[in-house]
């Protein structure tokens, strides 16, 4: 869920040392302003060209450097950002001026048919876009175009690597720098991107107000003739197109919005397709996204000025709009609701290709499927916003928006609720309340399975010459798994607490394999997990598979030798810890030949049902009873799932898979995780469980699929509760919780090393 906490922007280390160097200015040699003549030069000097072409970018550019100097606030990474994004805008009209005059041909080329989305921001113009371009007879901008347009070389192959080189620095620069934003507007440097991009080589576009308070250039953006720019942007997608021609072009900006009368002038024939959700809903999301930005460049963000902004433009849009509308033919629009935009994709998308003269076949109704099944809603987190926050009320906005709410018939969403419905807070599940409640969601859930979407690997699938280590192999679910791995072929390193010698006999016993080695653990004390990680480094051991199974439940607060509480020292430090070693020592080495490595963690449903992780306080030592157990149970596990996702991602930061990292929770099972119950409730909750839930052996698909299936090590990220995919939960998958989990539990990683 993302913060909102806009006052005080999310700050990785190195940038808060960097602002605090940069708020010393001159003493460290850090600029304090932006000049447009030094950012001019800078442009000349990188291409060695001089002619940016004319059509009032110049004046523009003067505006805007001094309304940031004057008005933004920017932090010194604010400062650097803009001047390395205005510099590189002025070195690609440097390119583009330079190739027009080479290629004169280039002003010939026909565009053909446009089709222009827009709309308030916030209303579904982004899933309609993206849709849109995954049909095969449209072209799009791609991110890349729209950060490279021309690249330095004229090799095409190298072009295209460079300019996705840029886009994927693009965007884990955004990540890093704000990991919520990922939640609110998700970027990748492969998906279409907004044209946007192209009218900020005029200086000439909403981007500016949107992510910096500079109202000086705001207002005098208002009052300008945006002819120049719009013919620009024509300018710019021919040389894309033709670089690489393609069929019916798709534009989408909001920022089209405002001057639908420019747009329709130099792009005649143009069809816009303008869509509309609630202004309630709409505003404040988007005045949520804006403080978030603003928060990357300054540490000064004021959500009331941003709403009252952000609140007059809107309406100056919808206005506008409303006007060139009155005076246009009304076949050259087509309107989308948000609400059918969300309960049938597709069908909105084919109604406006139709509408268009654009035929929706059998292909491209799949493209769009694909793409919806690939980008499920809130995959990167939920958005948490309030209209309230930003100084604004439901009647301010019903005010402000009455006419335009009438012309379109633009129903209130969410039946008048602060956050609409499709975006509440999903409700508490019956593990919450303790552990009674989570055997009876355990057993529901054995009682009446989803219908499973992966297959049991077939016994023939082998791993033969794979090393494969199992924590927790002494019994129960890790028992069974490894018995099966060794099976299959793997040779298997056994990671039990001491005391366990026979293991080894019984599993090579029962598995046929003689390939099986112990090395000793005690996962709730760091100082054995280190000698652990100790001993497979000097053997020399390299992991293709790493299924880290243990798990254990108290009944009651416990802490571990160096202070935590067990449930989370065994669930989630002991695996940050390995991880990080075996990465480290070469244990785990992604850069090795052959198959990719894959580490699989084995981890509960329990974690949707626990509280938020309290990130500044992970290593407190909480006392707790048998009541609240399973809530700190869960807790352990959404540590576990935030961690894997995160891993995950840093493992995985390009287009292919380094390392497979997947999580399952393996439903109810007939295990010794209550061996730490009183003895008086031993006698009871064993045959229980024995009674209601699965034995290891028949709960160990999911675990069996996630290591030896082919499809599971080109892949990664996946979560499996019992044979069915699912997303681990919103605050799991959020990305700024993984930022945040990850540096506090940095910061004990760092600390474990002390003790060895």
């Amino acid at each position: 869920m993302t913060s909102t906490a806009y006052e005080h922007p999310y700050r990785p280390a190195p940038v808060r040392l960097l602002n605090r160097l940069g708020r010393a200015g001159t003493y460290v040699g850090l600029p304090e302003r932006l000049d447009a003549e030094s950012l001019r030069d800078a442009a000349q000097r990188k291409t060695g060209l001089s002619d940016f072409g004319d059509d009032g970018h110049a004046e523009a550019l003067e505006v805007l450097v001094t309304s940031i100097n004057a008005e933004a606030r920017l932090s010194a990474t604010g400062r650097l950002i803009q001047r390395s994004r205005l510099t590189g805008a002025l070195v690609q009209r440097l390119r583009i001026e330079d190739l027009l005059r080479r290629h004169p041909e280039i002003a010939d080329i026909d565009l053909g048919k446009l089709i222009v989305i827009t709309g308030l921001q916030r209303t579904g113009t982004t899933l309609l876009h993206r849709l849109m371009t995954s049909h095969p007879d449209i072209r799009g901008l791609s991110g890349a175009e729209a950060l490279v347009p021309v690249p330095r070389t004229p090799d095409r192959d190298r072009a295209e690597r460079a300019r996705r080189r840029q886009a994927l620095l693009a965007q884990k620069s955004i990540s890093y720098l704000s990991p919520e934003f990922m939640a609110i507007h998700p970027i990748s440097h492969d998906e279409p991107e907004e044209d946007v991009l192209l009218l900020d080589l005029c200086f000439m576009s909403q981007s500016a107000e949107a992510t910096m308070h500079v109202p000086t250039y705001a207002r005098w953006l208002e009052s300008q003739d945006h002819t120049p720019a719009y013919e620009y942007l024509r300018r710019v997608l021919q040389v894309l197109s033709w670089q690489r021609p393609g069929g019916t072009w798709v534009l989408k900006t909001p920022h089209h919005l405002e001057y639908l009368d420019v747009l329709l002038g130099v792009f005649e024939g143009a069809t816009v397709t303008q869509t509309h959700r609630d202004p309630r809903i709409a505003l404040a999301s988007f005045c949520s996204m804006v403080a978030h930005g603003r928060g990357m460049f300054s540490d000064q963000v004021d959500p009331v000025e941003i709403g009252r902004h952000w609140c007059a433009k809107a309406q100056r849009m919808v206005e506008r709009a409303m006007a060139v509308r009155a005076a246009s033919p009304a076949e050259q629009f087509v309107d989308v609701s948000y609400d059918d935009l969300m309960a049938d994709p597709i069908a909105e998308v084919r109604r406006t290709c139709e509408h268009v003269g654009l035929p929706f076949d059998e292909r491209a109704s799949q493209a769009a499927a694909q793409y919806l099944e690939a980008n499920p809603k809130n995959r990167f987190g939920r958005h948490d916003y309030r209209l309230g926050d930003f100084g604004l009320t439901y009647q301010i906005v019903d005010a402000t928006f009455a006419a335009y709410r009438e012309a379109h018939a633009i129903p209130v969403e969410g039946g008048g609720a602060e956050q609409p419905a499709d975006e509440a807070q999903p409700g508490r599940g019956l593990g919450d309340s303790g552990v009674v409640g989570a055997v009876v969601t355990a057993v529901r859930d054995l009682r009446n399975p989803k219908a499973p979407d992966v297959d049991p690997v077939p016994d023939d699938v082998r791993i033969d010459g794979k090393t494969c280590l199992v924590t927790g192999a002494s019994s129960g679910l890790g028992r069974a798994a490894a018995v099966e791995l060794a099976r299959r072929g793997g040779r298997m390193i056994l990671a039990c607490r001491p005391g366990r010698d026979t293991i080894c006999d019984e599993i090579r016993r029962e598995s046929g394999s003689e390939s099986v080695e112990l090395v000793e653990v005690e996962l709730a004390d760091l100082r054995s997990v280190h000698r652990c990680c100790d001993e497979l480094r000097d053997r020399g051991v390299r992991i293709d598979i790493a299924l880290l199974n243990a798990g254990l439940m108290t009944p009651a607060a416990r802490q571990s030798p160096q202070g935590y509480d067990t449930m989370l020292a065994v669930h989630f430090l002991a695996n940050r810890v390995m991880i990080d070693r075996w990465l480290a020592d070469g244990v785990i080495d992604p850069s090795r030949a052959g198959d990719t490595p894959r580490i699989v963690f084995v981890s509960s449903e329990a974690h949707r049902s626990s509280a938020d992780l309290d990130m500044e306080r992970l290593d407190a030592f909480t006392p707790y009873g048998m009541k609240d157990a399973m809530r700190y149970y869960g807790l352990s596990k959404l540590a576990l799932c935030t961690y894997a996702t995160e891993l995950s991602r840093r493992l995985n930061p390009g287009d292919g898979v380094d390392v497979a990292v997947h999580s399952l929770c393996p439903g109810g099972v007939a295990t010794n995780i209550a061996r730490d119950a009183p003895p008086m409730l031993k006698p009871i909750v064993n045959p229980v469980l024995r009674k209601l839930f699965r034995s290891p052996a028949d709960a160990i698909d999911p675990v069996i699929y996630l290591c030896c299936a082919p499809e599971a090590g080109s892949s990664t990220g996946l979560y499996l509760h019992l044979m069915h995919r699912k997303q681990v939960s919103e605050r799991a998958s959020d990305p700024a919780n993984g930022t945040k989990l990850w540096d506090a539990s940095q910061v004990l990683v760092e600390a474990s090393r002390g003790i060895r």
